[in-house]
């Protein structure tokens, strides 16, 4: 839907979550244009590219260039973690070694030199955190073939080496991985809007063995934590002549290397082919890591009940529409993984 689109008739005071999409992105572009007051740049012209868990603009300037603004509109990562996530990213764009590799946005600085800024938004009552990047050029990868799911697998091996070399500055730190799967458990057992009984006992059994599995892989000291990207996939990189380019950072945090590799897997599931094409890539540039494939499943199933509850939590209007939907298909896959041992999105 183009932004440029007059806001559908909605009464003054409905709640943002209950507008459409359409009145939705109208007020957001409203507070992207008072968030772009704070950079030095003259706006020309302000497009939506994406209106989802956050809210993403492609600004164009005066002066020829062309930047990505995202409003965190659902995220509710606090400041420290948005200055890591900033601190990661210049970190990624000034290394001649990822360079060489993958390429990655850089942050804005404001007028003040800050990596990051916040701004006021009166449908929401709360301070939204924007960050401006460097414009990304590309396609997005999609569902990848095989040469781009090596290169997919490549890149995460490129982050992951980059970060034993690097470290989080002082006053930024990123939250656990594993954190969301608990909070999220909790929404989709609180719910009785959309789940039935029936649903809600499956994703409580979900959350029980996973938690049990995640803790061995946890205690296991040859996975030791550190900064992933936690959520590499092809709707989150650019591809380019052959070359790959890693952006969304929005979620990144401490966790394994088995963690983000099955984060990513999750998405591919049902395609071995692809799925292997994408730990051939990452082999290329540093060794696997040896896990259990129960704890791999794990994670990937996590994966499924952490989107769940981010279904039911969510203020985005499409997103909303769906969650009949989703949650009775997740309840569907979930059990097929508790009777299993494998997560699929494909069932007989």
């Amino acid at each position: 839907m183009p932004a440029d689109l007059p806001a559908a008739e909605s009464p003054a005071d409905l709640p943002f979550e209950q507008r459409s999409t359409r009145s939705q992105v109208a007020r957001l572009r409203r507070v992207a244009e008072r968030a772009l007051e704070a950079y030095p740049v003259d706006t020309a012209r302000l497009r939506l590219l994406l209106h989802g868990y956050n809210t993403t603009f492609r600004v164009d300037t005066t002066d020829g260039r062309t930047f990505a603004l995202r409003l965190n509109v659902n995220s509710r990562r606090a400041d420290e973690h948005l200055a890591a996530e900033a601190a990661w990213l210049s970190a990624l764009a000034a290394d001649p070694i990822v360079g060489e590799r993958i390429s990655v946005p850089a942050p804005v600085p404001t007028r003040d030199g800050d990596l990051r800024t916040t701004v006021w938004s009166d449908d929401l009552g709360r301070q939204l955190p924007a960050l401006l990047m460097s414009w990304l050029p590309g396609r997005d990868l999609g569902d990848p073939d095989p040469e781009g799911a090596r290169a997919l697998g490549a890149a995460m091996a490129t982050l992951h080496d980059h970060v034993c070399r690097w470290a989080l500055p002082a006053g930024a730190s990123l939250p656990d991985v594993d954190a969301p799967i608990d909070e999220m458990a909790a929404v989709v057992a609180a719910d009785r809007s959309v789940t039935t009984a029936e649903q809600r006992a499956v994703f409580a059994a979900v959350h029980d063995r996973v938690g049990g599995l995640i803790a061995q892989l946890r205690a296991d000291p040859s996975h030791p934590s550190a900064p992933i990207h936690a959520d590499l996939h092809g709707e989150n990189v650019k591809w380019l002549r052959k070359r790959i380019a890693v952006f969304d950072f929005d979620d990144a945090c401490v966790g394994t290397t088995v963690h983000d590799l099955a984060i990513s897997l999750y998405y591919l599931r049902d395609d071995d082919p692809i799925e292997q094409a994408v730990l051939d890539g990452y082999a290329s540039v540093r060794p696997l890591p040896d896990y259990e494939q129960e704890h791999l499943e794990a994670v990937i199933a996590a994966r499924n009940l952490v989107l769940a509850g981010d279904v039911l939590s969510i203020t985005t209007a499409d997103i909303r529409a769906i969650a009949p939907d989703y949650l009775a298909r997740s309840a569907t896959k979930l059990q097929a993984y508790l009777d299993t041992g494998r997560y699929r999105h494909t069932l007989d």
